[in-house]
């Protein structure tokens, strides 16, 4: 697999993306965590310390002084006890106790806790009179390192609780909690490190694989093999430039086969007026005819034929190319259209063919180049010439549409079916049968004609005629 492939990318993406959603994750829910556990620790000192400054003030509204609590350290204990016992009472929510749930702990579990908490917190407390006289307690006065609370007994100050800075009330329970959401969220990170690389492998895959099976249909495309086809079945992008690449391979092979089809067909018409030219010039040569008038003329006719079918060649290979120069400027179509109509009445009247003539005379202005057109006009009206029986007829009719001028032009028998009418504009296309290459010319004068129309921005179709032979519509935009 290569390392800079496509996959990779897609694949180290995805890991990277996935990994650093995770991380920022577990590091928000820690910081959360830290937080609201910081928050909670504090509610539960100022609760223990306002419990504990409560219960001094009742033992000195009592007792009147703080002598009893400095010659009887046990009660300093009990008292702990009790503040503590009292913050880790919690009672169940009153609006739900479900088997097993927010039932209260039982009073062996609460007497437990708050020894343990009494346990802890006595170390880091300490009663002073209000002259700052200690009572009882381990901790010495110090304003900058301790936190003092009065002690208020009838509006009186009759003392201070004094504690820790910062200490908390649940220190090591802290550093357990702490310590098992760390191991929580590094096995939480690790479980979904391995589950994204499991997973954006097949991802990865996924998007690729299409895009290597196009890679290979290319390559062979590119050889020359026009038969591959891409097998994506897809709805998505991807899918969709597979059905374009089948669609691009599909008409390359066409092309290939009418390029190779329109090689064959113009060695087959070049070939036949350049042997009978040779054949003629070497009977000439043999002493077999002589070189009069007939001799000549037979090939005066092959070459000219030869000269025709170069022409046509040359024209169609520049409407091709796009070269073939178009002036374009505003036309008046009927009047092109009558002149190529006038070019023909004499080559009709010699076929017996009746030519009609449909037309309103009115300008009809189109944006064109006249002489292309006059070509386009000749090659249609000389196609049906040389095409339509003996004593036939030819229709011509140009009308008016919204935004188009259509032009009509329609013979007599004999006609084409519909799969001949649809290659009638391919190169060197002639029907064999009825309208072969006795009567006809190069094969070429209607690929021309379309070609012509295209570079209008028009439209060429052919159809049957009712005439019973074959009906041609030229569309062209009106200015």
């Amino acid at each position: 697999m290569k390392t800079g492939s496509i996959r990779n990318k897609i694949f180290v993406l995805l890991l990277m993306i996935t990994l650093l959603v995770v991380f920022s994750m577990a590091l928000m829910m820690r910081f959360g965590i830290d937080r609201g556990f910081d928050r909670y620790k504090k509610s539960q000192e100022y609760r223990f310390n306002q419990k504990t400054i409560q219960l001094l003030a009742d033992h000195y509204s009592t007792e009147g002084s703080w002598d009893t609590l400095r010659n009887d350290p046990a009660a300093w204990k009990e008292m702990i006890f009790h503040s503590a016992f009292k913050v880790t009472d919690k009672k169940p929510p009153p609006h739900r106790a479900s088997k097993g749930h927010n039932k209260p702990p039982p009073p062996h579990h609460q007497k437990q806790q708050a020894k343990y908490t009494m346990k802890r917190m006595l170390p880091n407390y300490s009663v002073y009179d209000a002259n700052k006289v200690k009572v009882v307690g381990s901790i010495e006065w110090d304003k900058d390192n301790h936190h003092y609370m009065k002690i208020v007994s009838d509006d009186e100050l009759v003392g201070f609780l004094v504690t820790q800075s910062n200490k908390g009330i649940y220190a090591e329970e802290d550093r357990q909690f702490n310590e098992g959401i760390q191991k929580l969220l590094l096995i939480m990170v690790g479980i979904m490190a391995v589950t994204s690389l499991l997973l954006t492998l097949p991802i990865a895959r996924y998007f690729t694989r299409p895009i290597q099976q196009l890679t290979s249909a290319t390559q062979q495309a590119a050889a020359g093999d026009f038969s591959v086809r891409s097998n994506i079945r897809r709805n998505d992008e991807l899918g969709q430039l597979s059905n374009h690449f089948n669609h691009l391979v599909k008409t390359l092979e066409s092309n290939a086969t009418s390029q190779k089809n329109m090689m064959a067909d113009i060695a087959h018409e070049l070939r036949t007026p350049l042997a009978v030219t040779l054949a003629q010039i070497e009977a000439i040569q043999d002493g077999i005819h002589q070189a009069d008038e007939k001799t000549l003329g037979i090939l005066h006719h092959q070459i000219t034929t030869l000269n025709h079918l170069v022409n046509d060649l040359y024209e169609l290979s520049l409407s091709d190319l796009g070269t073939m120069r178009y002036e374009m400027k505003s036309v008046d179509v009927l009047t092109v259209l009558k002149r190529a109509v006038n070019a023909f009445k004499l080559a009709f009247e010699k076929k017996s063919i009746s030519c009609k003539f449909n037309f309103d005379d009115r300008p009809h202005q189109i944006l064109g180049d006249d002489n292309r057109l006059c070509q386009l006009f000749y090659n249609i009206l000389n196609n049906a010439m040389l095409y339509t029986d003996e004593g036939g007829i030819v229709l011509v009719s140009l009308t008016r549409e919204t935004t188009e001028y259509v032009v009509v032009i329609e013979d007599s028998k004999p006609g084409l079916d519909a799969e001949q009418m649809n290659r009638m504009f391919d190169r060197l296309y002639r029907k064999e049968s009825s309208r072969n290459k006795k009567s006809g010319g190069s094969g070429l004068g209607l690929a021309i004609a379309a070609n012509i129309v295209k570079a209008h921005n028009g439209q060429i179709t052919a159809s049957s005629s009712s005439l019973g032979g074959v009906h041609i519509e030229i569309r062209l935009a009106r200015v």
